[in-house]
């Protein structure tokens, strides 16, 4: 079975087996309403080869929404914008609607009968509404917390009436609305339901055979097909891969699934890259495979890999920050795709020619010398370091940061293909700078770690994070890293990977700055497992020797010895050729060398200074 031959449901045509995953983005209007962002968004991907879209979690009453600017389909209102949506995308792309009910604060027992038959009836009515908007099939959200999961799992279901208890009894919700909604709205209508396969919490949640049995219920009862997801909050590791989980892991239960069912199954779970999208159909897991951060990342992901365009493929790094905008309520950014709520906005050809001298080759800098270089400008890419990449190169070294590396390769090869050329292993002082007349000087130099005072900087005990992540192999022994932020637990990571015994202490009451919680507990579980030992509310004194001298609230002690000590405070902007060519020629400081962040802003800010050339937007530093 080939990805990318067509499949049929209900004698409609998806010209491949590829989908979309049902996500929330946050860009829709605040009152439900498709709007210019969330359409642009979902058609850029149609265009871009999916076979199958499904719009994310869609509220089919008020009580159930669950996010701000969450898609809605509760009122006939809405049913304008969204059949403009369906015939959008329906030029390229078949288009399902995810109907949802996201229960907060309330659990299966919290509901009268009143209640369900109410909030039940919002589903058919919803049903109707997409039929009337002229999407081709509707997909009940059955896991991750949302309502029909909360019955169906033991974990949430604690009634003890006819919906509750037993299999048959927390399965009849479910089973009501999906014979209701087949009532309601014909045999046209393609119907799926997307399932938790197992909740991971043993003995009290789903477990693989109940939501099997599931399944063989829900094709006899006249579903079209099926989606095997997986997880639920308190799992949400596992519905939503990060980086530290390996791809393809949920592709197990979607076989599972699929052996049993004769109706087309729907594999999940972190298939961001070609071989393994291919390998959830092709490999004989299920009959459809769905990414959805993947497409976040490139909105063409699909069809490159159709035309074997694979190493163009802008890729995802699982790394949860578009996750974490919508768990902050903020819409949806991606850290490597700029793009986000502008999927349509073109690079303009510049007017007339320009010069451009880009300092600093890290991601920043990078994507400022392609998107120049894409508009024409004659582009040169200076890098202090033999390679380009910056502080990618160092990123990629701990444990599954392999993306890292994904990414670096993709930007430099952007850069290439754009016609950039590079400079590289050549120090850029102001002199060299004014020496290149350049139209428009782009500063991306990156930041430099912080040494604490209380750290002699002869000691030659004493080395910076980047240091020990450069280095392929570990000297045996003990290390102490001051700070427990997304770097120094990295780090730490990277130490006790290769054996060392390793101490990481930080002044804070919370280590893993930066990192979600679901990404942080990943983190601490496998350090603690290798035996890291994590010492909070803990302020180092004065270091000499090896030894450190530390307070631990209101009490003072010596650590170590330790053979090596590491800094992983933070970082300060890399600001002095800026300083130095204040005043002599117009600059644009970009990415950590304007103020240290993250990737998304370095990408981000890169494009916004390839267009503001030629737009009186660059300004002095």
């Amino acid at each position: 079975m080939d990805l990318f031959s067509p499949i049929h449901l209900k004698g409609v045509k998806f010209k491949n087996r590829a989908v979309m995953a049902p996500m929330v983005l946050n860009l829709a209007g605040t009152d439900g309403s498709v709007t210019e962002a969330f359409r642009d968004f979902y058609l850029a991907r149609a265009r871009g080869g999916v076979g199958y879209i499904i719009l994310g979690a869609t509220f089919v009453h008020p009580h159930g929404r669950g996010f701000g600017r969450q898609l809605g389909i509760d009122r006939d209102g809405l049913i304008p914008g969204l059949a403009a949506l369906a015939h959008a995308i329906g030029g390229h792309s078949r288009i399902g609607v995810q109907l949802s009910f996201k229960s907060i604060g309330r659990m299966a027992k919290d509901f009268t009968l009143d209640e369900i038959r109410s909030y039940r009836q919002a589903f058919v009515k919803a049903a109707i509404r997409a039929k009337d908007s002229g999407f081709d099939a509707i997909e009940l959200h059955a896991c991750h917390d949302y309502w029909l999961n909360f019955f169906l799992s033991p974990h949430f279901n604690t009634r003890t009436d006819e919906y509750g208890a037993s299999l048959e009894n927390r399965f009849r919700l479910l089973r009501e609305t999906v014979e209701e909604i087949v009532s309601a709205v014909g045999p046209d209508l393609i119907l799926g339901v997307r399932l938790s396969m197992v909740d991971f919490l043993e003995g009290v949640g789903l477990n693989l055979d109940e939501t099997i049995e599931f399944g063989r219920r829900l094709e006899a009862l006249g579903v079209n097909y099926l989606s095997a997801s997986a997880g639920i909050g308190f799992t949400q590791y596992r519905m939503s891969p990060p980086c530290e989980v390996p791809r393809g892991r949920l592709l197990v239960y979607g076989r599972a699934l699929q052996q049993v069912v004769s109706i087309p199954v729907i594999g999940v779970g972190r298939l961001d890259r070609p071989n393994i999208f291919r390998e959830a159909v092709e490999g004989g897991y299920v009959n459809m495979a769905a990414v959805g951060r993947a497409l976040i990342a490139d909105p063409d992901f699909v069809e490159k890999i159709r035309q074997g365009r694979e190493d163009e493929i802008r890729p995802c790094l699982a790394c949860y920050g578009c996750l974490t905008c919508l768990h902050k309520g903020e819409s949806v950014r991606c850290a490597v795709n700029p793009m986000i709520g502008r999927d349509f906005t073109q690079l303009p050809p510049l007017s007339s020619p320009r010069r451009v001298l880009v300092v600093g080759g890290g991601p920043a800098g990078l994507s400022a010398a392609a998107a120049a270089a894409e508009r024409g400008a004659d582009v040169v890419l200076a890098e202090k370091r033999t390679e380009a990449g910056g502080a990618l190169a160092v990123a990629a070294r701990p444990p599954f940061k392999d993306a890292i590396t994904d990414l670096n390769t993709y930007l430099i090869k952007k850069a290439e293909a754009a016609g950039v050329r590079f400079e590289l292993g050549r120090e850029i002082t102001p002199e060299t700078v004014l020496g290149f007349q350049a139209d428009d000087v782009i500063i991306a130099t990156g930041a430099l770690s912080i040494r604490p005072e209380c750290i002699d900087p002869d000691d030659r005990q004493v080395v910076d994070a980047e240091e020990i992540l450069s280095k392929d192999s570990i000297v045996a022994g003990r290390y102490l890293v001051i700070g427990g932020g997304v770097v120094g637990l990295e780090t730490a990571d990277y130490l006790a990977d290769r054996r060392a015994e390793v101490t990481v202490v930080e002044m804070l009451e919370q280590m893993g700055q930066g990192l979600g919680p679901k990404r942080l507990t990943l983190v601490f579980d496998r350090l603690l497992k290798m035996g890291v030992n994590l010492l909070t509310k803990t302020r180092v004194l004065s270091v000499r020797d090896g030894m450190a001298k530390v307070s631990i609230g209101n009490n003072e002690t010596v650590l170590g010895p330790f053979d090596s000590v590491v800094i992983a405070v933070g970082y300060r902007s890399d600001s002095r050729l800026a300083e130095a060519l204040e005043g002599r020629v117009r600059v644009r400081v970009i990415g950590d060398a304007c103020r240290p962040r993250s990737i998304c802003e370095a990408i981000t800010e890169g494009l916004d200074a390839a267009l503001a050339l030629e737009d009186g937007a660059v300004k002095p530093a």
